[in-house]
């Protein structure tokens, strides 16, 4: 099985984060873990760097998508995605993404993410009981964001939300 990690690193009101093989539901909340306590520092730009990522599931690209919201709502963020693979560009493009996120498809050269000294994320795979609120959060933003999504994901989130013990809520 690859091995995945997530690196990051923190440059005054700049997050970085380098995507080292797969970005799945397995280390997407500590993904969002880190994030969430760099907005609570006055973190307003963050640079993904997927040169060295292999695969993005839908529940990384909903965190990442729910990251550009957060940085669009305080008005001033910005989030770049950086040496993404054709196949991961795609993927952003396919749930609307690129409308919120921009994305930079040809290498950048030196970029902040590789030339820096970057710190793995600690991410011990979830249980599935663990997992499941971020999973059903990451697919209702994905659903929420963009009304092509909720034909793609309409059945998942109706699947966790019954695994969660949730009332399906009002959305479309």
């Amino acid at each position: 099985m690859e091995t995945s990690k997530i690196l990051v690193a923190r440059r005054a009101s700049l997050g970085l984060v380098k995507v080292v093989g797969r970005g799945s539901f397995q280390n997407s909340g500590c993904l969002k873990t880190f994030y969430q306590q760099l907005l609570k520092d006055h973190v307003d730009r963050f640079i993904i760097d997927l040169g060295a990522c292999t695969y993005l599931d839908s529940t990384f690209l909903g965190i990442l998508l729910g990251l550009g919201l957060k940085l669009r709502a305080a008005g001033n963020g910005r989030l770049d995605i950086l040496n993404a693979s054709t196949r991961n560009v795609e993927l952003l493009k396919n749930l609307g993404l690129d409308r919120l996120i921009n994305i930079e498809t040809t290498p950048a050269g030196e970029t902040p993410a590789v030339n820096g000294k970057l710190e793995e994320l600690s991410c011990p795979v979830p249980s599935k009981a663990e997992a499941g609120p971020t999973i059903l959060e990451a697919h209702e933003t994905l659903m929420e964001f963009d009304p092509r999504n909720v034909s793609k994901f309409k059945d998942v989130v109706e699947f966790l939300r019954e695994d969660l013990g949730q009332h399906a809520a009002s959305s479309a």
